[in-house]
């Protein structure tokens, strides 16, 4: 599979306590900014924080919603290693993965376990893993290293995805945390956006944290 060399930045919109129109409103905006490549949505039931008697929309069906208002972001295929979908997705009682698979390389999301990273190494083309304990983070990546090479893999062949969270108010926390994620070698990364979103939310990010740090 072709190698990553170069950050690749997109977004998470997590759609819980926030309406329709404002989530669409900032992927029609990151539909028209190349530079944000791929976008996010989780598949949680009930909201994660804020209100939890909020209002919440089931990930998959605000999905297909979505694509079928933005060109570019979800359907493409000049950049087959784009991941667009949910960044969480419920298995087992309440989601069935078979109907959803996409031709792209699997991708696995999590990593806060040994055995997960076993999988990893043996199955998945895309590895994300939440951002905040950098050392943590890099001590994970250092295993999954370790485990690809006992399978005879090339570690590089799986892509290290990372979320980092954004803060409007401090772009500067932002910006150091893409600064670590790169300087430790992830190069696919998701940046996600805390509601309310700001008017022009997709081009303040593309110019505050992606060109300052791509």
């Amino acid at each position: 599979m072709p190698q990553v060399t170069r950050p690749r930045f997109g977004i998470a919109t997590a759609p819980m306590n926030v309406g329709y129109h404002d989530i669409l409103r900032v992927w029609r905006e990151a539909d028209a900014i190349g530079e944000i490549e791929h976008a996010w949505l989780f598949d949680h039931l009930m909201p994660i924080g804020g209100d939890p008697d909020g209002p919440i929309f089931e990930g998959w069906t605000l999905l297909s919603a979505l694509a079928a208002q933005t060109r570019r972001l979800l359907w493409t295929e000049a950049k087959p290693f784009d991941f667009d979908g949910t960044y969480v997705h419920l298995t087992g009682a309440f989601g069935n993965p078979k109907p959803i698979q996409r031709p792209h390389p699997p991708i696995l999301i999590g990593g806060r376990s040994a055995a997960l990273l076993r999988v990893v190494a043996e199955h998945a083309d895309l590895w994300n893993i939440p951002g905040g304990d950098i050392d943590d983070v890099i001590a994970r990546s250092a295993l999954l290293d370790r485990y690809c090479a006992e399978i005879d893999r090339d570690p590089a062949s799986v892509i290290r995805s990372i979320y980092l969270p954004v803060s409007y108010d401090q772009p500067s926390i932002t910006q150091d945390a893409i600064g670590e994620a790169i300087d430790a070698g992830f190069r696919h990364v998701v940046l996600g956006l805390p509601a309310p979103y700001p008017a022009n939310a997709a081009r303040w990010v593309t110019d505050e944290l992606i060109t300052t740090s791509a």
